[in-house]
């Protein structure tokens, strides 16, 4: 290979790592096609027409079962955080009985507002992205009843595995019961609020 071959597969590769690490920047808008993916029925059942904001986490492998978090915050909500995950109450044939369990965190308002505040920010520096492809790996929603972003399986060390990190860590700590916990994350949520602002599509 010439020194000009060379440099154009570098340059390439340069440019594809570019595009990869932007993709992974930024939330996606949800689909139509992700909406029937998932069905009106089976989506509905996770998405929470009462949190301010929300992650809804669907596993793709079958021995793998969904959860979300919801922030309350506003509109007659006391503060808290909840978190809702699906279990196997009965192993069958057929295929597993599943029952749904959740527990829940009360948190002061502004806790509870900086929690929200990342998820809203998040989703506003949604952008499309046609070129993820992948058969295996997990699949995020944010957002509230009427905006929802998503983003499949984010790449470690990304502004989305950021977001999804420390947003399971805030589902640890609800399921730990521990409000300190919680809170302890907060210098990261407000870190990340902050890169996702400067985040937002200048169009």
């Amino acid at each position: 290979m010439n020194m000009k071959k060379q440099i154009i597969t570098l340059v390439t590769a340069l440019m594809a790592a570019a595009i990869g690490a932007q993709a992974q920047s930024r939330l996606e808008p949800m689909t139509q096609t992700e909406q029937k993916l998932w069905g009106e029925k089976y989506f509905g059942t996770w998405l929470s027409k009462r949190a301010s904001q929300q992650m809804l986490i669907f596993p793709s492998l079958l021995e793998d079962f969904p959860s979300a978090l919801y922030v309350y915050y506003g509109y007659g909500e006391s503060e808290r955080l909840q978190v809702k995950w699906c279990e196997v109450k009965e192993a069958r044939a057929d295929g597993p009985r599943l029952k749904l369990d959740s527990i829940e965190v009360k948190t002061d308002k502004a806790t509870a507002l900086k929690f929200a505040d990342l998820i809203e920010h998040a989703v506003k520096t949604c952008m499309f992205n046609d070129d993820r492809l992948g058969f295996d790996g997990t699949t995020y929603f944010f957002g509230n009843s009427i905006r929802v972003a998503t983003i499949w399986s984010p790449e470690s060390g990304s502004n989305c595995k950021r977001l999804t990190d420390v947003l399971e860590k805030a589902m640890t700590a609800v399921k730990n019961q521990d409000e300190d916990e919680l809170k302890a994350l907060l210098p990261e949520v407000e870190s990340l609020t902050e890169v996702f602002k400067k985040l937002y599509p200048k169009d």
